[in-house]
């Protein structure tokens, strides 16, 4: 199935707002934060931008990329290029019922990420499992459906 239309109630454009906690790469923060998921290269992709305010006016926005894992039949992979200029590796994991779950790892450890659609609703959570640490929650998000599927 092409992912666009794996993850077609995914697509359209999302607002709300997140809760950061502190860890080695960010304070704590209130954000307001914005997600677009549409459809590219003919449905075989579905393409994120991403835009996160802070109170204190501090920004960062990404864009990510999601395409069928050819090694994993239910597969997904996702990269999050971000302003921190950092090479993004890959994320892998799966859209099941409404919920999209990937995990990236490289040598600092683990982040979690979970997008969970609840009708016309949306959570995303992030938890970090560092290298020797316990997981622990990095973010948590609510948006509404601005306009979409």
């Amino acid at each position: 199935m092409p992912v666009a239309e794996l993850l077609w109630h995914l697509l359209g454009n999302w607002s709300g707002t997140e809760e950061q906690q502190a860890s080695p790469f960010a304070p704590a923060a209130r954000t307001r934060a914005m997600m677009t998921f549409k459809q590219d290269l003919a449905g075989t992709a579905v393409v994120q931008d991403y835009r996160q305010v802070r109170d204190d006016g501090a920004e960062l926005s990404a864009h990510g990329v999601l395409l069928a894992d050819p090694e994993a039949p239910a597969g997904l992979l996702w990269w999050l290029f971000d302003t921190t200029a950092q090479v993004p590796p890959v994320a892998r994991g799966t859209w099941d019922a409404g919920r999209l779950a990937l995990v990236r790892t490289t040598v600092r450890g683990s982040a979690h990420h979970l997008f969970a659609l609840e009708g016309e609703q949306l959570a995303y959570a992030v938890d970090l499992e560092l290298t020797g640490q316990p997981r622990t929650p990095f973010l948590r998000g609510r948006y509404a459906r601005v306009s979409g599927h």
